[in-house]
């Protein structure tokens, strides 16, 4: 028997870090879903420190520990060893190789920003709900993008990362973001501004597009990576995009507090509850992802009962996925208890 200890990533929302504990209990289980039971996953400390214990029948392979590597949550992995009584943590190489530094999801700051951490442990369980973890190229889609921090995140991880935001100002402070650190940190990239208009201008929408790479040489061979952003309604996301275009759709939708939604250009007011948005747009994300596709969704459970964010979810052809149905559920503040569903689109 093999036993390890991930010690907790220090950058959780000091509002949430004891919650943040139970999500990342959960977030393990969802990646390493039927390799590890549940009894064997809990939270201890070891000199007053919490850590992330778990045990395997087998050593982790190359490739678990990658994974494991890339968990939101995982600062440092060690496999602990008892040596004439006392407890030895020995740490484990990281075998993920990120495309760039996560730290550029932290750059830009701003009130109601959601968490970088909890964005990537999203994108984790959308990908590894998917039929695509051998894919050599993900394609991601945030569809309610705000300004920015899923795809920085998804593109961290190496991924093609698409996003929808209904406001130009938000849409146009991400892309600028990123341009500040492609030419800080001296990645090779293009850039491609285009305003886009539908039949009859039915529609109006600007795209920011970048084509990135490390080097000279990953740019002369073509190993760019894609970043872009649509300033547009995302009920249209399948006039955006090519229908069956993504891979996994990651969003934190708005949570009716703070924050609000539009649902078309034109509205001059703001809805405070997710559903009009789910309504309007689920039908649009869900040409657009691809068959064994899977899709994450942040929302607040104050404003949307889950069991009708399942309804919404099946109504325009999604499958939730089943599992305790109160897993990832958690409280941000008085206000908001934040919750994630996770759907595949299997036909």
């Amino acid at each position: 028997m093999h036993q390890y200890a991930v010690l907790l990533n220090p950058g959780h929302n000091r509002i949430y870090f004891e919650e943040s504990k139970k999500l990342s209990c959960s977030e393990l289980l969802a990646v390493f879903k039927g390799v590890l039971a549940q009894e064997s996953v809990k939270i201890e400390e070891i000199e007053e420190i919490p850590y992330l214990i778990f045990q395997t029948s087998e050593e982790l392979s190359v490739s678990e520990r990658a994974m494991l590597s890339r968990l939101s949550f995982a600062y440092a992995a060690f496999e602990l060893e008892n040596v004439n009584g006392s407890i030895v943590l020995r740490p484990i190489s990281r075998e993920f190789q990120f495309f760039m530094d996560s730290s550029m999801s932290s750059l830009l700051k701003y009130s109601g920003k959601t968490n970088e951490l909890f964005t990537r442990m999203m994108i984790n369980l959308a990908f590894f709900s998917s039929d695509f973890t051998k894919e050599a190229q993900i394609c991601l889609l945030d569809p309610v993008a705000g300004k920015g921090t899923t795809l920085f995140e998804g593109l961290s991880l190496g991924y093609d990362v698409f996003g929808i935001e209904i406001g130009d100002k938000a849409a146009h402070e991400a892309c600028c973001c990123l341009k500040r650190y492609l030419e800080m940190q001296r990645y090779k990239h293009t850039q491609k501004n285009e305003r886009l208009s539908g039949p009859n201008k039915s529609f109006t929408a600007a795209r920011e597009s970048f084509l990135i790479a490390r080097s000279k040489e990953e740019q002369r061979e073509g190993r760019n990576r894609t970043f872009t952003m649509m300033a547009g309604n995302s009920a249209l996301a399948d006039q955006f995009f090519p229908k069956n275009s993504f891979h996994i759709i990651v969003g934190d939708l708005p949570y009716g507090v703070q924050h609000g939604n539009v649902t078309n250009q034109k509205q001059s007011s703001l809805t405070r509850n997710p559903n009009e948005l789910l309504r309007a747009c689920l039908p649009g994300w869900r040409k657009v992802l691809k068959r064994g596709g899977a899709m994450a969704l942040a929302w607040n459970r104050n404003v949307l009962a889950r069991a009708k964010m399942e309804e919404l979810l099946v109504h325009a052809g999604f499958h939730p996925l089943g599992g305790e149905p109160d897993r990832f559920v958690h409280r941000v503040d008085q206000s908001i208890l934040r919750d994630v569903i996770i759907a595949r689109k299997e036909d």
